[in-house]
């Protein structure tokens, strides 16, 4: 689902595994749409009805468990000398989440999502760089 160019590090393709884990830790939920970006993450979650009586997850339990998991194995690949250390946090603190209403909603989002690599020179932490991992 990652778009045509964008070539991954090896976080990426830790991020990218762990997007794809979220489906089978969480049964109620569907990766949607997602583009991984040197610096940050776009991704939509469908959360499904459940037919049991559990709750579903929430939003910030989902994105938590996924950090966690995300940094753990950075952090082991950064001891096994896999990925070179650096001075950066994995992730920001927080996250911004939006509920999508409707279906031109979604589509706008879509596109965003999308479009989004061809943005990344207009970025302001552009590194040309970032991308040859």
């Amino acid at each position: 689902m990652c778009p045509p160019g964008i070539r991954l590090s090896n976080i990426g393709k830790i991020i990218e595994e762990q997007l794809y884990d979220l489906n089978r830790q969480f049964k109620n939920i569907r990766l949607d749409s997602y583009v991984i970006m040197p610096n940050h993450l776009h991704v939509i979650i469908e959360i499904l009805k459940r037919a049991d009586t559990r709750p579903a997850p929430t939003i910030s339990e989902i994105i938590c468990s996924f950090k966690s998991r995300t940094t753990n194995l950075i952090i082991k690949e950064i001891k096994n000398e896999k990925i070179q250390q650096f001075d950066s946090k994995i992730w920001q603190r927080n996250y911004y989440e939006h509920v999508i209403r409707n279906e031109k909603e979604y589509y706008k989002i879509i596109e965003y999502i999308q479009e989004n690599p061809i943005k990344w020179e207009e970025d302001k932490y552009y590194i040309k760089e970032s991308l040859d991992d």
